[in-house]
Parts: C-alpha cells; structure tokens; sequence
C-alpha cells in the first residue's frame, strides 16, 4: 500500500509540473511583411500554422513621434477567421486616416494566441514611410541630416549649413537645444512635394513636423537664396516645438511664427515696407487676432509674420534672452496664453499689444480684444485605432531601414498563462491525492482492527 501511494504522489506530481512548466507553442509563424505603396497605404500581412486553432490575430504598431496619446494601435483584420492555418493581412489606408510625413518611422508587430489560450508577439520591425522613386542621399552634421536627390552636393551642403546655422542662432539668443535627430527631405521642386504628400493646399513650399522631427521643402537650383531662408524658418519651428512639446500648452501662431522668422535673420525689404505702412496708416493686426492662424490673402499673411517677427524682436531686445527661455518654459509647464505672459512680462495679450505698439511707435488706442478663433486643419490627422500601451513598447529602432520586412520564423518566449481548465485540473488533482491517502489510511485501520479481534 505504501509503493501505491508512493507511485500515486508521483503521477498526480508529473502531471502537475507538466503544467506548471510553460511547454511549447504549437505556433509557427511562417511569414510576416510589411510592404510599403508610397504615398497611399501599408500592408501587413502575416502567414501561420498551428496544431491548435488560432483563435486571435491582432497587428500591433506605433509611431516614432512625440505625442500625448498612447504610442500602441492595435487592429484586427477584417478577413480573419480562427483556423489551424492563417493567412492574412491588415491595410494602413493613408487617404482614409490622413497620411504620414514622408520620413516618418514606424514599428509593428503581431499578436497571436491559440485556442488554449498560449500567445505570442513577433519581434518588433521597423521601416521608414517613404518614397523608393527618388535615388536619396544625405548629408550630416551633428543630429541634422539633410536628404536630398537633385542637385549636387554643395546644394546639399548650403542647405545643410543654413539649419545649423538656425539652430545655433535659436540656443544663443533664445536658449533652445535640439535633443533629437532632425531630418530635413527636400524635394527637387514643390510639385514632387506634393505628390509625396496628401491633403494639402497646392501653394504648401515647405512643411515641418516638430512630433516627428521632419521638415519637407521643395527647392530647385534656381530658387536656392528661397530655399535657405525657408528651410531655416521651417528648421525652426521643429526647433521650438521641441522646446515647447506639453500635451495640454499650444504657442500662439504669433510667437511660432515669430521666432521662425528670427532664425532666417530678420524681414527682407517688402515684408519690413508692409510692416511700416501698416505702422503709419494704423492697419496693424491685434496680438490676440494674431494668436490662432493667419489669413490666406498673401498681403495679410506677410503682414502677420512681419508683425509677429517684430513682437519676438521686441521682447528679446527688451526684456532679452532668459525671459524668452522662461516664457517657452511657462508654455512648456502648462500655462495657459495669457497666464505665461503675465508671469514672466507682467502683462497680458492686450498690454503686449499696447507695449509693443509704443515701442514701434504706433497708435496704442485701437488695440482690440478678440477671442480666439480655431483654425481648420487641411488634412485628418487622426491614427485609426489606439490602445492601451502594453509593456513593451520602449524599443530604439534598428540602424537599417527597409521598405519590407520580415521576421525570423523562431518562437519567442511565452508569456506563462494558463488556461482555467489547467488550473482547475490541478485543485481537483491535489484534492483526489488527499481523499486517497485518508481512504487508505481508513482501509488499513480497519483491516488492522479485524486482525486484533480474531
């Protein structure tokens, strides 16, 4: 009776480290691609065989930016259904969701778990949403690489030197450092722009990303002293946005666009005769109106950079350079536009306004006190699915970039769940073991007994 117990302590055992020790995915992973048709959609797709029915297949991905929501999207391809083989695929339609930036950087991977409840994620990949047709290349300096396919390589360099330049000007006279990679792809003129881009206007020169750290241009030969000033001014605002990145703060246009200009080096001559006639015919625009968007007509929308490049000059020349800094800061923290003002100048938009129109000697009885108008965005913007983020999302991104990508066919490790059933196997397990070593012991008191009395 004691060899039985013994032998039965031991299966009941076997089977219960059977389970408790994670075994083996039947999941094969035989295939996944990502396969990237520039400027319309992404498709994911990812090919499996099991020994047990695949009961979920979910495509995981997130975008290299600096964002205030989750950086984990999860979808479900539509045409998935549980089966022992699987072959399927999901599509990223840029036209429904509003495209990304060309250079813009993003992971995915794959989620899968079988009908007993085992899953696994593919290894994360990486690839680079951006156009095969041009032959890029690049140039450096420091954390600024410049992408560029027409022209030669002193084009390249001239442009190259002006960012940096901008850059050096904005940390010496407004305290802003660069603490990212920033990539500039200049198209070999505005229409090759465009057709790398959706959902914007046809008069779009230049365009930067501060969350993605990109700036797109379209510059020719031809038009090189434009292309210096505009890639410094857009250079700036990936600057000043990632000085200025609070989920909850927006500078106002007035002072993005403001230091903008302060880092092509000032006005040129039309935009400063627009500014003094305005100045002396007392056409000036309130700071407030200033604050979200500036109008279309091209006469006010010069009018409105020189003016916001004046309010900019006007603060460093007179409060200088560590006020600037606060004021970023104030943004940065939180508060609010007219808040921020005050607590580094002591006065609000409208005393800003009076302030300044003193100093530039204008008329400082028409200042007026607008509200803020929401300006339109001209294209979605909106990622089509999000998540909460699971654990592992904090990966850097390999040196190579593919346009495809393709994962190893190797198991990664499981995560150790288990399905109910195990669990309840192994209570009802330890609970027989019990009831059997009492019935035994029970058995052989009896028998025992019976022997005494005869």
């Amino acid at each position: 009776m004691h060899r039985f117990r013994v032998f039965l302590a031991l299966g009941i055992s076997g089977l219960i480290s059977a389970f408790l020790i994670p075994q083996q995915s039947g999941i094969e992973i035989v295939e996944t691609r990502a396969t990237v048709l520039f400027p319309d959609e992404i498709e994911f797709s990812i090919e499996i065989e099991s020994d047990v029915i695949i009961a979920v297949v979910e495509l995981e991905y997130g975008l290299d930016v600096t964002s205030c929501v989750t950086d984990v999207n999860r979808v479900i391809p539509e045409d998935f259904q549980p089966a022992y083989d699987v072959n399927t695929y999901w599509v990223w339609n840029m036209r429904r969701t509003g495209s990304l930036p060309p250079g813009a950087r993003l992971w995915w991977r794959w989620h899968v778990i079988d009908g007993d409840g085992i899953e696994l994620r593919t290894e994360k990949q990486w690839l680079t949403w951006l156009d095969h047709v041009h032959p890029w290349d690049v140039v450096q300096s420091g954390n600024v690489y410049l992408h560029w396919y027409s022209g030669d390589e002193s084009f390249a360099r001239q442009l190259l030197d002006a960012a940096v330049e901008a850059q050096d000007l904005l940390e010496e006279d407004i305290g802003t450092y660069l603490y990212r990679d920033v990539h500039l792809y200049i198209y070999a003129d505005t229409a090759d722009m465009r057709e790398a881009i959706l959902f914007e206007p046809g008069w779009t020169g230049g365009l930067a990303y501060p969350g993605f750290a990109i700036v797109l241009i379209g510059i020719t030969p031809y038009d090189l002293d434009w292309g210096l000033e505009t890639i410094s001014h857009e250079f700036a605002h990936v600057v000043v946005g990632n000085a200025v990145d609070h989920c909850y703060s927006r500078l106002p246009t007035w002072l993005d666009e403001g230091l903008a200009v302060y880092a092509e080096g000032g006005l040129d001559d039309n935009s400063e005769y627009l500014l003094s006639e305005a100045i002396e015919e007392d056409q000036l625009l309130s700071v407030r109106s200033l604050s979200d968007g500036f109008a279309e007509h091209t006469g006010m929308a010069i009018l409105s950079y020189a003016q916001s490049y004046s309010l900019v000059d006007y603060l460093i020349d007179t409060y200088g350079r560590e006020s600037m800094i606060a004021l970023l800061q104030a943004f940065q923290d939180g508060y609010r536009y007219d808040t921020a003002l005050e607590k580094v100048y002591g006065f609000d938009a409208d005393g800003l306004d009076r302030a300044w129109r003193d100093a530039v000697g204008a008329n400082t009885d028409t200042v007026e006190t607008a509200s803020f108008l929401a300006t339109p965005t001209v294209f979605p913007t909106i990622q089509p699915y999000v998540i909460e983020p699971s654990a592992e999302t904090d990966v850097e991104p390999p040196a190579s970039e593919v346009a495809i990508a393709e994962v190893d066919s190797e198991e990664p490790a499981q995560d150790g769940s288990f399905p109910l059933w195990v669990i309840c196997f192994m209570v009802m397990s330890v609970a027989a073991l019990v009831a059997i070593t009492f019935w035994v012991r029970w058995r052989k008191s009896r028998l025992m007994g019976g022997d005494t009395s005869d």
